[in-house]
C-alpha cells in the first residue's frame, strides 16, 4: 500500500512549478501504479497553452473558477468545483483562471509522470523513457 503525505513532498523534486502553475506529484511512475496523480494550482492571471502529446489527463476541480478552451475548435468550457475535464484525444487546450483565486485541480496522467516534469515550449511533457 502506498501512503503519501503531501506535506512531506513540499520542496522535493516532486514539487514542480512553472510559469503560472504549481503541481505536487502525489503518485509518480516509480510508485508503479501505471498512472500519476497531481495536486495542481493554476494561478490567477495565468494562461496555460497545453497539449499532452505523450499523455492523456483528467483534471477534477476542487476550488476556483476558470475555463478550458479547445484551441482548434474554439469551444470554451467553464471549470468550477465538481467539474472534470479530460482532453482524451491529445487536444490542444488553453486553461485560464477567471477569478482571483487559484484553480485547484486533482489531475491524473497516463502514462505516469516521472514527477519532476515541466511543460516544454509546445505545452507538453516529454515522452516517457
Amino acid at each position: 500500500m502506498i501512503i503519501t503525505d503531501a506535506a512531506e513532498l513540499k520542496n522535493t523534486a516532486r514539487d514542480a512549478a512553472g510559469p503560472g502553475w504549481t503541481s505536487l506529484r502525489l503518485l509518480v511512475r516509480s510508485d508503479g501504479m501505471g498512472f500519476s496523480m497531481t495536486e495542481t494550482h493554476v494561478l490567477p492571471g495565468a494562461v496555460l497553452n497545453l497539449q499532452y502529446k505523450n499523455h492523456i489527463e483528467a483534471c477534477y476541480c476542487l476550488s476556483g473558477q476558470g475555463t478550458v478552451t479547445e484551441t482548434d475548435s474554439g469551444r470554451v468550457h467553464e471549470i468550477r468545483p465538481g467539474v472534470l475535464y479530460a482532453p482524451d484525444a491529445h487536444e490542444r487546450h488553453e486553461v485560464q483562471v477567471t477569478g482571483d483565486v487559484p484553480l485547484h485541480l486533482i489531475c491524473v496522467f497516463s502514462p505516469a509522470l516521472q514527477g519532476d516534469e515541466v511543460h516544454g515550449p509546445d505545452g507538453s511533457y516529454a515522452a516517457p523513457d
